[in-house]
């Protein structure tokens, strides 16, 4: 494995490690940050950066 596959390889990993039920109910509550729920707030933030984090990822591997 290149370089590159290995980070997307650990991208995946910590995306698992976050997305894991157990830490995903520290995040659903009655609370809310700027009149968002918390859990959607945390779950689109996730995801966002995963897919932000690929692409950047993924752009450096192209010259």
């Amino acid at each position: 494995m290149n370089k590159i596959s290995r980070r997307l390889a650990a991208l995946f990993v910590v995306g698992v490690a976050a997305l894991y039920p157990p830490l995903l109910g520290a995040f659903n509550r009655p609370a809310s940050f700027l009149g968002i729920p918390l859990l959607p707030l945390y779950l689109f933030t996730v995801w966002g950066t995963l897919v932000v984090g690929a692409w950047i990822l993924n752009r450096r591997d192209n010259p």
